[in-house]
């Protein structure tokens, strides 16, 4: 549905700390699926532990708000059109990680299916559950508490 650039139209992240590949499935401030090839050849590799790869759980949660943050952003986006971020008046930033479990190991070569819904929303704050599967394996869930922040329109967003 939304490959790479259509995502960083949506949010401000960019490689190499872009965690999403591509958004399988959106329902703009409600809910979305997106997907993260795990390379093996991720510098990270080299360091978490050595011999036997594992993704680092930091990570997986990284690529969960940036998820929450596609879900939320393509609201004022308005998908079809995605103007690009430095038009955009918001930005979504991760507040808070509750209750997030790590069931199973993510190994190189793995690719997430990052779920997202809103659960609740009070002010700038949405509450969202996330779910982290590998094939119809979960391997993570939780849930993430969203800020929405107006941006500063003189920051700059390559």
């Amino acid at each position: 549905m939304l490959d790479r650039n259509q995502v960083q139209a949506i949010i401000p992240h960019r490689p190499p700390f872009l965690w999403i590949d591509r958004v399988e499935e959106l329902i703009p401030g409600e809910h979305c699926i997106a997907a993260e090839f795990i390379d093996p050849a991720n510098p990270v590799f080299s360091g978490h532990f050595p011999g036997n790869a594992i993704y680092p759980g930091v990570l997986i949660i990284e690529s969960a708000a940036q998820t929450a943050a596609v879900m939320l952003g393509s609201v004022e986006a308005g998908v079809k059109g995605l103007p690009s971020q430095q038009n955009r008046n918001s930005t979504h930033l991760l507040a808070s990680v509750n209750r997030f479990k790590f069931l199973k190991p993510v190994k190189p070569g793995s690719t997430l299916r990052i779920e997202t819904s809103k659960i609740a929303e009070l002010g700038t704050m949405v509450s969202v559950e996330v779910r982290i599967w590998i094939e119809k394996e979960m391997v993570a869930k939780g849930e993430l508490i969203v800020l929405t922040v107006e941006r500063d329109p003189k920051e700059t967003i390559v």
